[in-house]
């Protein structure tokens, strides 16, 4: 029984000195907590995008208000055929101590033409009485048909070392 005790508390103690030089193995890397922010945010999912964000970004702006801005137009149809062309590709980490500044190459819609689209449409709406809705059906219906403009474009994204890892600094 002695030697049964032994053996469990110098496996508890190999355990927990395993546990805790392993610890940076278990928390994330900042480039996959930005990579999942960005997937969050993009699919709407703005409750999860929010726990991704600074204790500083947190403190400025309530999760309610963040999900109120973020969530106007994220529900239409328009939205969604957006979201599907939209892909976001990590270039380059550079991690200084407690900051971590990435690059990210973002491929979405290009807005400027659809907003060229939507603007004619607008103008036919006077001759035709169609509703913004019916304008929006049909350059939604246009698009699932063709492909959509795209356009790439690049940003810096800065995220910060917290006490429960990598956050993304929005400085809201």
């Amino acid at each position: 029984m002695n030697k049964l005790r032994i053996y469990l508390k110098v496996f508890l103690i190999f355990s927990i000195f395993l546990v805790a030089s392993c610890d940076s193995i278990f928390q994330s890397k900042p480039e996959d907590v930005l990579s999942e922010y960005l997937q969050a945010d993009l699919v709407g999912n703005h409750k999860k995008a929010y726990t991704y964000l600074s204790s500083n970004d947190k403190k400025n702006k309530s999760l309610e208000q963040y999900i109120g801005e973020k969530s106007k137009h994220s529900d239409s149809e328009l939205a969604k055929l957006f979201i599907d062309k939209t892909t976001h590709k990590i270039v380059n980490v550079e991690i200084n101590g407690n900051t971590a500044n990435i690059k990210v190459d973002t491929t979405t819609v290009d807005l400027n033409i659809i907003t060229r689209e939507f603007t004619n449409a607008a103008f036919k709406t006077a001759t035709t009485g169609k509703s913004f809705q019916d304008i929006q059906k049909d350059i939604v219906a246009k698009y699932k048909k063709q492909d959509l403009p795209l356009n790439n474009y690049k940003s810096n994204h800065k995220l910060i070392k917290e006490k429960d890892g990598w956050k993304v600094m929005l400085n809201l």
